[in-house]
């Protein structure tokens, strides 16, 4: 028993798949009943609609309190939250079923943005501002937006190949390389505090912060179809990759003084890049539907699933928390994730 939890332990970890259905070629089965049809080589073509949601880490901008500036003993936590989206994954794959061995090479885009308002007006409610620089001497404000905007770009090729333990289900193990794209956005607008270092109302403390991060590593996975009921199928994969990649921060606060005050400058990191390796994890469940027609020449496939990615550590902005030595943060680490459904149709020929 000890061997099977370590087999699966192994098998979930060493999947990195296609991560689109459709895409288990050079065998096709008919209500439980293998097809020997000997095609000759094809091509396949598909194309993926997503409908996600982005969730990270290290996305909180503000704490609200409803019993005065002295203590937080009240204090719920504002996030910016991004909304739910669309993108797309195209591709291109080669089968031959007389090996099997197919090879597949597609893009991912995905796009989302989100924007939070909070605002208080009344006293004893008010707000704690989280990013500010300590050196600003910010107590509390009235108002506090925060937007954030994310952006994937994901390229894959791989190979594949196809075990059939019997006749109602496949196996394709996975080999290849990934490469990956994630620019981030978070910015902060508040206004209404006090600063005490210019002893002067806040018009507009702004906090501009950019995360991006560039990887490439390879990847391995699983690929998986069970039972066919008229041509329909449940499939599902795993997957994980490990990219080695670089990071590029940048974060700012200036703010704006009521009273003639100039407006100043707090923190500017204009460079901070490093490189690192993050292991990316993937999962998709659904059902798919496939169809030869024209005596086997030609395939359909029209298939639903729902798909997640997890993106370990990459949130790396830095929260400054000493005014006495500036040079004091704590990374924030946040993992990102997304989530959703993910339709696709493919063709063959």
């Amino acid at each position: 028993m000890k061997k099977f939890y370590v087999a699966i332990a192994i098998l979930c970890v060493s999947g990195l798949s296609a991560m689109q259905p459709c895409t288990l070629p050079c065998r096709n089965m008919e209500c439980c009943e293998e097809v020997n049809d000997n095609r000759s080589p094809h091509v396949k073509i598909f194309i993926n609609a997503l409908y996600w949601q982005a969730r990270e880490e290290g996305l909180d901008f503000v704490i609200k309190n409803s019993t005065g500036a002295t203590f937080i003993n009240s204090g719920s936590v504002q996030r910016a939250e991004f909304d739910w989206n669309g993108g797309f994954r195209v591709g291109i794959g080669y089968c031959d079923p007389g090996c099997p061995m197919g090879f597949n090479a597609y893009y991912t885009r995905f796009t989302t943005s989100g924007c939070d308002c909070v605002t208080t007006t009344t006293f004893p409610d008010v707000l704690f501002p989280v990013w500010s620089n300590p050196s600003t001497n910010v107590v509390t404000e009235q108002e506090a937006k925060a937007t954030v905007c994310l952006s994937i770009n994901m390229f894959d090729a791989q190979l594949s190949t196809v075990f059939s333990p019997n006749c109602c289900v496949d196996i394709s193990p996975v080999i290849g390389l990934r490469y990956v794209r994630i620019n981030q956005r978070f910015n902060i607008n508040s206004n209404g505090g006090q600063s005490l270092g210019p002893i002067a109302f806040v018009l507009d403390d702004a906090i501009t912060m950019k995360n991006n991060f560039w990887g490439v590593g390879p990847k391995v996975g699983i690929n998986t179809t069970w039972g066919s009921w008229g041509g329909l199928s449940i499939f599902g994969a795993m997957d994980i990759a490990l990219l080695y990649g670089k990071f590029d921060l940048t974060q700012k606060e200036s703010i704006a003084f009521s009273d003639d005050v100039p407006a100043t400058t707090f923190l500017d990191i204009k460079c901070n890049r490093f490189h690192i390796t993050r292991p990316n994890l993937g999962l998709v469940l659904g059902l798919q539907w496939q169809r030869q027609m024209c005596d086997r020449r030609f395939d359909i496939c029209l298939s639903a699933g729902w798909e997640h990615q997890y993106f370990f550590g990459q949130n790396q902005l830095m929260r400054f928390s000493d005014d006495v030595n500036p040079g004091v943060n704590t990374a924030v680490q946040g993992d990102l994730s997304t989530q959703g459904l993910t339709v696709a149709v493919a063709f063959s020929f």
